[in-house]
């Protein structure tokens, strides 16, 4: 019995002396981007406008991409190119670009003349605030094909919060990874879904890898964000 309960101290010894060993991970500080937040939201409310046809919800996602009008993703990309035509098992219709949404949003109000005299007034407005400059977050619209991976390679600050975001139209489960130019791990978001966020703040300026991984069988058609 002593030498039973001495065994079990030991090992009790041993587990503690390795979790102090264990490196803790610094918090990371900064604001999360609202305009981030934002096209988040409105791409959820896409998802929901194209399941159910409804052109008032591509209106509510039209107004948010006018009032957080984003930029080109600066990044090379690297990946199997995903032909659309080929749709077997392919449920999901969510369009991400702006010109799509509109056209789609025409089609839903089926002639609707208060409709689209409310989608001629959003347009405009997204037009005008889209004008000059703009300071909001990048994007990039792609897919990606089942069972596979796309890269994209961008450039961040160091000592500055770096926010990525994925979402997808809901067919499959997207996975996201970020790698700095070592390979090495930074940050991650694994969960059951296609929408995907991860934060962090880079040691060092330079290019890090975005990495998404389709876990389903069809393609998935997605749009990134980086802050």
């Amino acid at each position: 019995m002593n030498k039973i309960v001495l065994f079990l101290c030991m090992i009790a010894v041993t587990v503690s002396g390795m979790a102090q060993t264990v490196e803790e991970k610094p918090e990371v500080k900064g604001e999360t981007s609202e305009s981030l937040a934002a096209v988040k939201l409105a791409n959820q409310v896409l998802r929901y406008g194209y399941e159910n046809k409804s052109t008032l919800a591509l209106l509510d996602a039209l107004q948010i991409f006018s009032e957080n009008p984003t930029q080109a993703l600066k990044a090379t990309k690297e990946g199997t190119a995903v032909d659309e035509t080929k749709a077997d098992g392919k449920k999901a219709k969510v369009s991400f670009d702006y010109e799509s949404v509109l056209a789609d949003a025409k089609a839903f109000a089926d002639g609707d003349p208060n409709l689209l005299a409310l989608i001629d007034n959003i347009d405009a407005e997204a037009k005008g605030a889209q004008r000059g400059n703009i300071n909001g977050p990048s994007r990039d619209y792609a897919a990606v094909n089942g069972d596979s991976y796309m890269d994209y390679t961008a450039s961040f600050v160091a000592n500055q919060l770096a926010e990525v975001l994925v979402s997808g139209d809901g067919d499959t489960d997207l996975d996201l990874y970020v790698y700095d130019s070592n390979g090495n791990p930074i940050a991650s978001d694994t969960d059951y879904s296609d929408d995907c966020y991860v934060r962090w703040v880079p040691a060092w300026t330079g290019r890090y890898t975005i990495r998404i991984v389709n876990r389903g069988p069809v393609y998935n058609r997605f749009v990134i964000l980086t802050n």
